[in-house]
């Protein structure tokens, strides 16, 4: 369903420490329930073992990023409720992950698709890439997190087109509005990667907890009373402090 690479096999701009996770699903890698619980799974074995220090989240070799979920899905109220369920608790995984996380958007990127790449920290597209979500149809919404975090990037009104009225994007008007973060200079899969490690490896030379600490302040900026925010901050370093202590530091 997904392999994990070290990146140093697939790019020599890589340093230790950034894991290539491909996804190889049916369908253009489209989502099932077992998938998405297996994938939760083994980002929480990755998190635990602190072996990678950021992530790359990629299609492999097919020629979309993520379709979103699989066609032949049961779409009953019950199996829909079940399945939103699933994507909250495997992309909260993703979310929670102790590095930052890019989505090396190979190719397409529909409905659930965008919404993996939304929940990464970064994402570098390929010039081929396209961004948008299918008609929901009877007993449907996006699942995933992504009528959330789309329009915290592009807006309240983009997302509704995107959502409502099947505007689609291509990778340049998604770098205009801020969807993604760069275009790869070309479709080829080195260059796509090499960008996408060029954005994380300076953060591997940090601590994970500095890097954790830093990422959730600031999510959480926006969400809070800037005194809030200021109180946060104090108390991240607080523990900063602590822990150095325990490890007997100064």
């Amino acid at each position: 369903m997904f392999s994990v690479t070290d990146a140093r096999e697939l790019t020599d701009q890589a340093p230790e420490g950034i894991a290539v996770i491909d996804l190889a699903l049916p369908e253009h890698n489209a989502w099932h329930a077992g998938a998405l619980e297996a994938f939760a799974l083994e980002l929480t074995s990755q998190a635990n073992t602190r072996k990678w220090r950021a992530l790359i989240i990629s299609g492999g070799e097919d020629s979309h990023f993520c379709s979103g979920t699989a066609a032949d899905a049961d779409r009953s109220l019950v199996a829909l409720t079940r399945l939103a369920r699933i994507y909250s608790q495997a992309f909260s995984a993703l979310r929670r992950y102790p590095g930052l996380i890019v989505a090396a958007i190979n190719g397409a990127a529909s409905d659930e698709g965008l919404a993996l790449a939304l929940c990464c920290d970064f994402r570098v597209s390929s010039p081929a890439a396209e961004f948008g979500f299918s008609p929901m149809g009877r007993n449907r919404i996006p699942m995933g997190g992504s009528t959330q975090l789309l329009p915290r990037l592009v807006g309240e009104s983009l997302a509704k087109r995107m959502m409502l009225c099947g505007h689609r994007l291509n990778a340049e008007q998604a770098l205009a509005c801020g969807l993604v973060d760069e275009v790869a200079a070309s479709d080829q899969r080195q260059d796509l990667l090499t960008r996408s490690v060029a954005l994380v490896a300076p953060s591997c030379d940090h601590d994970p907890v500095v890097v954790h600490g830093v990422r959730q302040l600031i999510e959480h900026a926006r969400m809070r009373p800037l005194e809030t925010g200021f109180a946060a901050e104090r108390d991240w370093q607080a523990t900063l402090a602590d822990m150095q202590k325990d490890l007997g530091g100064h």
